[in-house]
């Protein structure tokens, strides 16, 4: 009976020292969370384009123009872009095996190119059905300061953003995904008024090439 008195006034101590200190690390694990949430939401910003292409097809190449696109947003921001088909979203450049094509998406100033190959030689010209593909989504992330970099570093704005979104192993493939990790940030995508409204990315998740 000794015994087990010793033991439960030692658990009894355990629990009124460590309860602290575990009160502690819990608030220091929320302070540092919203640390860094401050950080990301006070680095970047998201501008989020839609653009039907569907009166360009059925055709083997999309061209549209993007002033959003400046030489700026060329030289200093990740640029990604999602083709919208009928079931899913495509990160260009893409192999799609079940069509049997290749696209790839070139960009220069206030210019956008999209264009589509067989993918068996990569040189024939593929005519993609209207019924496919719908929108070519470009979602542009942006410093808060255009072309600012990291203090004290060397590393272009490009690179700091990819090495963070790799550090929180966020699959750049997943359109829905790369959203929700910056929207968990406070960061929501600006859409242009001019141009369609995009719809909800829900249901349309499935597996993507890369």
């Amino acid at each position: 009976m000794h015994y087990f008195s010793i033991l439960w006034a030692l658990f009894c101590a355990a629990l009124i020292i460590g309860y602290p200190v575990y009160l502690y690390h819990q608030s220091m694990l929320l302070l540092k969370k919203s640390k860094k949430s401050a950080a990301i939401k006070a680095s970047h910003k998201l501008e989020l384009l839609s653009f039907d292409i569907r009166d360009q097809l059925p055709g083997w190449s999309v061209s549209l123009e993007v002033p959003q696109i400046t030489e700026d947003v060329l030289g200093h921001c990740p640029i990604l872009f999602y083709l919208e088909t009928e079931e899913t979203f495509l990160k260009l450049p893409v192999n799609n095996q079940a069509l049997g094509y290749t696209a790839e998406v070139y960009k220069n100033t206030g210019k956008v190119y999209l264009t589509f190959k067989c993918l068996k030689d990569s040189v024939s010209n593929f005519h993609v059905p209207c019924w496919h593909a719908t929108h070519l989504k470009i979602l542009i992330i942006k410093p808060r300061l255009l072309g600012s970099l990291a203090p004290q570093s060397n590393t272009s704005y490009k690179t700091l953003v990819h090495q963070t979104l790799q550090a929180a192993k966020i699959n750049l493939s997943q359109y829905g995904e790369v959203l929700s990790y910056f929207e968990q940030y406070g960061i929501a995508p600006l859409n242009n008024p001019q141009v369609q409204e995009l719809p909800s990315v829900s249901g349309k998740l499935g597996s993507l090439a890369s």
